[in-house]
């Protein structure tokens, strides 16, 4: 199978919609590639997990809604699910299956009041109550200054049901506990590394490194093969390249003899050779008259080359004639 990075839009978006179906049940398909439904138990109450995939995912992100409304640090006034922390880091290269399962999990665990039982469910924005986000490293956890979380102590203007939704696991502190927590940050970095929500994405995190080292691993086995295969290319151009002179030599060649024996070329050469012989004629002709030749070499010379003369004028004028019928026909 390719690594994420080498794949193309459609296949990741495909291998996306595939992990939504391995990691989680009752996934109902409403329309093929966009949208789709988790139907699952959350305390006494039955959830709908709404999932809508745009054009642009995975480049974006999905959107999640649930229904009935319900009362969740994660979700917003829409029902809409913005900050479940699989969802804040979400890239082409999560997994989409993993990210809804989280989600569900944290609503199976820790169950939500519906918005309809009449209990308040927002943190005012006075509360030092917070759900923090997911630690970057393991190296940075012991330096991060936890500002948000500045007392655990419950304030007297939450409900039970707003304490449950931001720490439940405050509850079963005692009152000595909470004072502890409040006042060791070694506590409270112990405290927050325990919430189920963390370690999830902390196991998210874990996952994402072992591919990347996967993936990493994979490219390294790859190098040899690749360098293999670039000096393969670079000898195959050199190849091309000298293949390339040798036809440019050879085509040159071609055109200077198609060029000299060309008809038209050995018609002018016959032209050319008939006039030359009948002018030696004529040169020989002249010497016997100047008495330079006797009459037996006269007669051997002048009889060979007046010969000689007359066939080439001979087929001279047939290839013309040739010519000229080859020229009428359209050729």
């Amino acid at each position: 199978m390719l690594p994420k990075i080498y794949r193309s839009d459609p296949d990741i978006r495909r291998h996306q919609i595939n992990t939504l179906k391995i990691f989680n049940d009752n996934v109902v398909e409403i329309c093929e590639g966009h949208e789709y439904q988790i139907a699952f138990k959350s305390g006494r109450n039955e959830l709908c997990l709404h999932i809508s995939l745009s054009k642009e995912f995975p480049n974006e992100k999905p959107l999640l809604t649930i229904s009935p409304g319900i009362g969740h640090q994660w979700v917003n006034s829409d029902s809409e699910i913005t900050a479940a922390p699989g969802l804040l880091n979400f890239t082409i290269h999560s997994d989409l299956g993993r990210v809804v399962q989280a989600i569900i999990r944290e609503f199976e665990r820790n169950p939500p009041p519906l918005k309809n039982d009449g209990s308040s469910t927002s943190v005012t924005p006075g509360s030092n109550i917070t759900s923090p986000t997911v630690p970057i490293r393991d190296s940075e956890r012991s330096n991060l200054n936890y500002s948000i979380i500045n007392s655990f102590s419950s304030p007297t203007h939450l409900s039970n049901s707003q304490k449950r939704l931001v720490f439940p696991e405050l509850n079963n502190l005692s009152l000595e506990e909470l004072e502890f927590l409040n006042s060791n940050s070694d506590r409270q970095e112990e405290f927050l590394n325990e919430i189920p929500a963390i370690k999830e994405q902390n196991k998210y995190l874990d996952e994402l490194i072992v591919q990347v080292e996967e993936l990493a691993e994979t490219n390294l086995s790859k190098q040899v093969e690749l360098v293999e295969l670039k000096a393969n290319i670079d000898k195959r151009i050199e190849e091309v390249t000298k293949l390339a002179f040798e036809n440019e030599r050879l085509h040159v060649k071609y055109q200077n003899l198609s060029d000299k024996y060309s008809p038209v070329n050995i018609k002018d050469q016959l032209r050319s050779g008939a006039e030359k012989a009948e002018q030696e004629c004529e040169n020989i002709a002249d010497s016997f008259l100047k008495g330079d030749i006797d009459v037996d070499r006269f007669v051997t010379l002048y009889t060979k080359t007046r010969s000689l003369c007359q066939t080439r004028k001979t087929k001279e004028e047939k290839l013309s004639h040739q010519l000229d019928s080859l020229l009428k026909a359209g050729f």
